[in-house]
Formats: structure tokens, sequence, C-alpha cells
């Protein structure tokens, strides 16, 4: 089963306001789980900067280095005072996403959560942002957060479930975080329009894990629908229920077969307005048929 260890947390900064968006909702889970964060900071290389680093004088990184640490470390204490967790920094050079995947596991961290700048409708159709490639990298599960999420706690959970075997790894995990922060779920099976003959399954599958949240306490609603584009399905339901949090998994099936249009979980983390918590999916190498609560899945 996949896990969500917060007990600590990595929160990349870049002293954006999204950064600090993404510093409120890091904190807030560590406060309320009894976590603890790390705020780092990557200062970017770039090939030609890495041709150039042996005849730059050394005391002239280290200087840069010393002032994002000092940073760092007045945000640090701004978020102890307000939140009164245990807050550490680390100030590292490197290429951002490898960077940031290498000290969440230095740290020993559970989860990473970073801010996202969002797309626009056009610009959706573009791949490559940092956000996107630590989520790709990273083995822990990362939560992005836009500029515009100003509500903390999450009280209703949008649970997405389709016919991919990756996409019910969550289920258990998100169930017990709605416990967690007594949070309402809402299941949406969501099904492509070639997919008529897999609906009996689904609405089996959705009934089931409506049946595990009743049994944790978990106030739970659902519902089944085909859809053309699942993220944009998703995230009109996400709108309708007024949701402030999306689970996926990080490699959901292309739409529509096609790399522009992007993955699943790619658009969702550059439209949602609530945040957006992405779970690596279990490798089962094994050729075996998996279940899901008595249920045969392929």
């Amino acid at each position: 089963m996949i896990n969500l260890n917060t007990s600590k947390i990595v929160v990349p900064v870049d002293f954006s306001e999204t950064a600090s968006r993404a510093i409120k909702h890091g904190a807030f889970i560590a406060q309320f789980l009894k976590g603890e964060i790390v705020l780092a900071h990557v200062i970017k290389t770039s090939v030609y900067l890495d041709m150039l680093l042996p005849v730059l004088q050394m005391e002239d990184l280290s200087g840069i280095t010393k002032i994002v640490q000092e940073r760092l470390e007045e945000i640090a204490d701004g978020v102890r005072k307000e939140y009164g967790i245990k807050v550490s920094t680390i100030v590292s050079t490197g290429k951002v996403p490898a960077e940031l995947v290498n000290i969440a596991k230095d740290y020993q961290a559970g989860m990473i959560v970073m801010g996202t700048q969002g797309y626009s409708a056009v610009e959706e159709f573009l791949m490559g942002s940092n956000a996107y490639r630590v989520i790709s990298k990273s083995p822990v599960p990362v939560m992005t957060v836009r500029k515009e999420t100003d509500k903390f706690g999450y009280k209703n959970i949008v649970l997405p479930v389709d016919s991919s075997e990756h996409s019910r790894q969550k289920v258990d995990t998100t169930i017990n975080f709605a416990e967690k922060f007594a949070a309402k779920l809402h299941i949406i099976g969501i099904l492509g329009n070639d997919e008529g003959s897999y609906e009996p399954n689904l609405r089996t599958i959705v009934h089931q894990v409506e049946e595990l949240a009743k049994a944790k306490g978990v106030s739970v609603e659902s519902k089944v629908c085909f859809a053309k584009n699942r993220a944009h399905e998703t995230l009109k339901y996400a709108k309708a229920v007024q949701a402030d949090l999306i689970v996926t998994m990080t490699d959901q099936n292309a739409e529509l077969s096609s790399l522009l249009l992007g993955t699943y979980a790619h658009q969702l983390i550059n439209l949602a307005k609530a945040p957006v918590l992405s779970f690596p999916p279990e490798r089962h190498n094994e050729n075996i048929s998996l279940t899901f609560a008595g249920l045969e899945l392929n």
C-alpha cells in the first residue's frame, strides 16, 4: 500500500509568492499531523555555468549561498513562531528537480510540498515545468500549490478513479488522509467514451471505495461519468464540490494517446485551483492478477 508519511516535509523555496503559499500548506500539515518541514533552495546551474565554475572565485558562490541561507533562516524563524514546529533549512546547487529529490532522500522526507505557476488553457499543452519534473522523479508524494490557493485545511477531497490499475493504489491512503482532516471524500469514477463495457466494473469499484470510507467514518459521495478528457471532467467536478484537494497518480495515461495534450496528472497540476496531491505508483513486477476489496482488477 502507498503510504503518506508527513513526519518530515520538504518545501522548495524560490522566494516567490507561490512558494510562500506552499510553505503555509507544508507548515499547516506538519502542525496538524505533528511533523516538521525542511525549507530548501537550489541555486540553479546550467551547462554553461558548470563549464565556468572552475574559473569562478569560490568565495563568489559561497557569498551567494550565504545570502540565500540568511533569507531562508528569516523565513524559517517566522514559520517556527507562527506554527510552533521544527524547521530546518538547506541551500544546494545543481539541477533543480534532481537536487530536490536528492534532498528529500537525504532528509528521509515522506512528502514534498511545492508551488507551481499553472498555465492558461493554451499553455497547458506545454510540458517541462520544474514541479512536474520533481513529481515525475520523486519516490514520495508531492503536493503542488498555486498562488491562488488561499484556503488551508482539507474539507472536500476529490478522489478520481478510472480503469487503470495505478488509479486505485491511492485509495486507502486518501481515505486515511480524509479521516485525519475530518474531510468529505468525493469519488468520481471516469470512463473514456469507448469504455462502456467497463462501466459495471467501475461502478462496483466506486461502491467498494465508498464502503471503505464509511468504515473509517469518512463522509463520502460519488458519481460515475464518461468523458473525452478525464482531467477536464475532474476539474469540473472539483469546482462543483468546492474541493480543496485533488488526489492523483503520476502516470495516468495520456489523453487521446497524444503527448501534446500531456498526461492526466500534468493537466491537473497545471489547471487545478486547488492543491493536487500526486502519488508515485507502486511497481508490480510479477505478472499476477491484482485484487481490490475482493474484485479482480486485471
